[in-house]
C-alpha cells in the first residue's frame, strides 16, 4: 500500500519530546505505544488508496509544525462573540490548551460530567479508542499517539440536558504552524439527551493543523443533536474524525458545516448496533480561492429495523475542490434497512471542481434504500426573474445560493442554532462574477 513517509515534521519524535497527557497511566501508555507502531507502518495516506484517490497530502507532508504553543491573549468577550450558543456550557481551547478561565462548565445538573481530557482519561477508560480503528488511517494513529488535550462528556441514565454544551477550539494565531491533536469523548447513558457543537475557529491566516477525534457512545434510547462548525484560517489543515456505535433506539443528529480552511478532511461513521436506532447525517460545505474540502461519510446497518437519512450539500466558487464519499452499508440480515443518502452540488465558476461518489453496499434483500447525487449551476431563469425584481446580479446570485444552502440547515431541530448558523453561512457565501447556466 503506497503511503507518504517522507514528513518534514517527524511526529514520531515529536511523541518522544513531549510531555504527553495520562503518562501515569500504563492502559494509555500501551494504547500509544500500538500507535506508534502502526503510524511508523503507515506512515500518511496516499493518493492511491482509494479513500485517499482526490486528496493530496503532499503539502501537509512538507509543512513543518511546532507543538509547543506560545503564550495567546484571548478573552472572555472574544469567547462571548465567537461563541455559537449563548447561555449554554462552555469548554475552551486556546492553541491546544484547554483554558478553566474561559470555560463556563461550573453548576452542572447532577448526572452531567463536563471535564477537559486531560483531567477525565479515567472517566472514559472503558471507550476511548473503541470507536475508531487504528489501522484504518494514520491520521487515528497520529491522534493516538500525541492526543494532548479535548472535552470528556458523559451524561448518566434519564438525564436531559436543556443547555446546549459547545466546545469552543480557538487557533489564536500567535504561534505560527502550531499542531493541536485533540480527542473528544461523548458518552450518553440510557435514555438520556443532549446537544453539543463543536466550532473550531482561527482568528487571523495563520497556518495551522487541528487533527482531531471525536468518538460518540449512545446508550439505549439516548438522543444526541451533534453540531460541528469549522470556520479556521485559509491557510489552515483541519483533519476530523467523528465515529459514533449506536445501541437501541438511540438517535445521533449530526451535522457538518465546513466554511474554512485550506485543506479539511471530515471522515464520518455510524455503526447502528441496536434496533430502531437511527442516524440524521447531514453536512454543508462552502468553498472558493483555492480551498480543499474532502467528505468522506459511512453508515453501517448492522442489525435489523434501523434507519438513517443522509444530506451533504456543497457550494464552490473560484478553484476550489471537494470531494464527497458517503457509503452505507446493510449487513446480512439486516433486514427492514430504510436509508435514504443525498449529495448535491452546486458551481459557481468554471474553475471549480466536486467529485462525488454515493455507494450503497447492500446484503439483505428486504430493505428500502436510496441514494443520488446531482452537479449544477444557478437557474439563469431565476436569476433573470429575481432582476426583474429590480435585485442587482450580485445580490441575485446570492439569494439564489442561500436558498439552495439553507435545505441542510433547516433540518436542525434546535431554533437557536439554526439562526446562528443560517447568519453565518450567508456571511461566507461565495459570489461569483462569472456568469453561469444550466439546471441544479
Amino acid at each position: 500500500m503506497k503511503k507518504i513517509t517522507d514528513l518534514v515534521t517527524p511526529f514520531a519524535s515529536v511523541a518522544n519530546e513531549l510531555n504527553l497527557v495520562g503518562q501515569e497511566f500504563d492502559w494509555l501508555k500501551s494504547m500509544r505505544l500500538k500507535a506508534l507502531t502502526q503510524f511508523n507502518q503507515q506512515g500518511l495516506p496516499a493518493k492511491k488508496e482509494e479513500d485517499w484517490k482526490y486528496t493530496s497530502l503532499w503539502a501537509f507532508s512538507q509543512q513543518a509544525f511546532t507543538h509547543q504553543a506560545g503564550n495567546s491573549s484571548v478573552t472572555a468577550q472574544q469567547c462571548d462573540q465567537l461563541a455559537l450558543v449563548d447561555n449554554g456550557y462552555r469548554v475552551v481551547i486556546v492553541d491546544g490548551v484547554f483554558s478553566a478561565e474561559l470555560s463556563q462548565i461550573e453548576h452542572l445538573p447532577a448526572g452531567l460530567n463536563i471535564r477537559p481530557l486531560s483531567k477525565g482519561l479515567e472517566l472514559v477508560k472503558p471507550y476511548l479508542g473503541h470507536q475508531i480503528n487504528l489501522e484504518q488511517t494514520g491520521f487515528n494513529a497520529l491522534n493516538t499517539l500525541l492526543m494532548q488535550e479535548g472535552v470528556v462528556i458523559t451524561l448518566d441514565s434519564g438525564i436531559k440536558v436543556d443547555k446546549s454544551i459547545e466546545l469552543l477550539v480557538i487557533n489564536s494565531g500567535t504561534t505560527e504552524a502550531l499542531a493541536s491533536h485533540l480527542r473528544n469523548v461523548i458518552v450518553l447513558d440510557d435514555s438520556s439527551q443532549a446537544t453539543i457543537v463543536e466550532h473550531y475557529v482561527g482568528l487571523n491566516d495563520a497556518i495551522s493543523l487541528t487533527n482531531v477525534v471525536t468518538e460518540v457512545v449512545l446508550a439505549k434510547d439516548a438522543v444526541l443533536n451533534h453540531y460541528k462548525l469549522q470556520q479556521e484560517s485559509k491557510n489552515a489543515f483541519h483533519i476530523a474524525r467523528l465515529a459514533a456505535k449506536q445501541d437501541a433506539n438511540s438517535q445521533w443528529n449530526t451535522n457538518n458545516i465546513s466554511l474554512g480552511a485550506k485543506l479539511a478532511r471530515n471522515d464520518v461513521h455510524s455503526e447502528l448496533l441496536g434496533e430502531q436506532s437511527h442516524v440524521t447525517m447531514d453536512g454543508l460545505y462552502l468553498v472558493t480561492g483555492d480551498q480543499h474540502v474532502d467528505n468522506h461519510t459511512r453508515i453501517d446497518h448492522a442489525v435489523p429495523n434501523t434507519t438513517s437519512d443522509e444530506l451533504y450539500k456543497g457550494v464552490l466558487d473560484g478553484n476550489s475542490h471537494a470531494i464527497f464519499n458517503g457509503k452505507v452499508i446493510v449487513h446480512k440480515d439486516a433486514q427492514k434497512t430504510d436509508s435514504n443518502q443525498s449529495n448535491r452540488n452546486i458551481l459557481l465558476s468554471r474553475g471549480c471542481e466536486i467529485d462525488t461518489k454515493p455507494e450503497m453496499e447492500i446484503y439483505a434483500d428486504d430493505v428500502k434504500c436510496g441514494h443520488g447525487s446531482t452537479v449544477g449551476q444557478l437557474n439563469e431563469d431565476h436569476l433573470f426573474f429575481l432582476r426583474s425584481r429590480g435585485l442587482d446580479e450580485v445580490s441575485a446570485r446570492s439569494l439564489l445560493t442561500y436558498a439552495f444552502a439553507v435545505e441542510v440547515l433547516e433540518r436542525i431541530p434546535a431554533n437557536d442554532i439554526k439562526q446562528a448558523l443560517s447568519a453565518l453561512v450567508e456571511q461566507h457565501l461565495p459570489r461569483s462574477g462569472e456568469k453561469t447556466v444550466g439546471v441544479v
